[in-house]
């Protein structure tokens, strides 16, 4: 065997276990990227009922208002998405009692920093609300499917 070719397959082995190996950057990516990665999608709109587990969201542009930082959705922002939801669902609503909506009593609503409701409540009460009619919410949603990840009613003005 000769120097150089005994040469080049070291530094061809040293080459391939560098690669191969994990690096400290690269080791434990960052939340945002685990998001992009994953795939998911927010939309924040009006929901509808579309059968027995779906529901037509109408995407608009939201932002939060006011003193108490409501939620307003202004101008619409794309087509309506339909939008499967099953028993794995995370779905919060405003009111304490699921299925219900928002009441017109403080004192019987919840909601976050994030002006987004905080009572976990099953995918059944969801379409009890959107049977109701339409709910303003902010969906989390795989775009392959499109299944519900994650469903939160929002604190409207």
């Amino acid at each position: 065997m000769r120097k150089t070719s005994a040469v080049t397959t070291l530094a061809a082995v040293a080459a391939f276990l560098f690669v191969a190996s994990p690096s400290p950057a690269l080791a434990a990516p960052s939340a945002p990227a685990l998001a992009a990665a994953s795939g998911l999608k927010t939309v924040y709109g009006w929901a509808k009922r579309s059968g027995d587990s779906a529901m037509i969201v109408t995407p608009y542009r939201a932002h939060r208002e006011g003193t108490g930082g409501d939620w307003y959705l202004g101008k619409r922002a794309g087509d309506p998405v339909r939008i499967d939801y099953t028993e794995g669902l995370d779905y919060r609503q405003i009111n304490k009692k699921c299925g219900y909506g928002p009441s017109p009593y403080k004192s019987r609503n919840t909601r976050s920093t994030s002006a987004t409701g905080t009572v976990k409540c099953d995918p059944g009460h969801l379409y009890l609300r959107l049977r109701e009619g339409r709910t303003p919410v902010k969906v989390v949603y795989d775009p392959a499917g499109p299944m519900a990840v994650k469903v939160y009613e929002l604190v409207g003005p």
